[in-house]
């Protein structure tokens, strides 16, 4: 007597279908009726959903000074850019400087985070921000060692694309 072959595709295929359950008169039958069609479950993923705080009214996010230079930056900035230039600077030092006035204050308004302020800063576990980044959610770049570094200004568009803003 011939035997079946074993096909592991169609095994995998399988363990994804929803099986159509039929009912009995205790209620219902966990196998399957052999002349439904099965559908596959929906795969698809939600957008993420970052937690959002517990924290409540009376307690501040920001301190006064952090609120002070917040509402004060974008002019200073442009004050600090624009104003000044590195020539009395240079005198005191040998040779050209690494980077540019420019990219100085770029690095510095848009900083590289770690897998671990990423993670703080959105309020989920580092295993959380691995899944966003292999879903294409969450951008970011990859140091010679293979590690996970993000810029503010992603964490930034990733909240403003998938975050909870507050209920107004």
């Amino acid at each position: 007597m011939p035997t079946k072959e074993f096909d592991p595709l169609a095994y995998i295929e399988n363990a994804f279908e929803e099986k159509p359950k039929k009912a009995t008169s205790n209620g219902i039958d966990k196998k399957a009726s052999t002349n439904q069609t099965s559908k596959f479950r929906k795969t698809k993923l939600s957008a993420p959903r970052p937690r959002k705080s517990t924290i409540t009214e009376n307690e501040p996010v920001l301190d006064e000074d952090l609120k002070f230079i917040l509402e004060n930056l974008p002019k200073n900035i442009e004050f600090l850019g624009t104003f000044f230039t590195d020539s009395v600077t240079s005198k005191y030092y040998q040779g050209d400087f690494k980077e540019t006035r420019e990219d100085l204050i770029r690095r510095l308004l848009n900083p590289e985070l770690t897998l671990e302020e990423a993670s703080r800063l959105l309020g989920v576990c580092p295993a959380t921000v691995r899944r966003y980044t292999n879903r294409g959610w969450l951008g970011h770049h990859r140091t010679k060692g293979g590690q996970r570094r993000f810029r503010l200004s992603g964490i930034v568009k990733f909240v403003e694309e998938h975050g909870r803003l507050p209920e107004e």
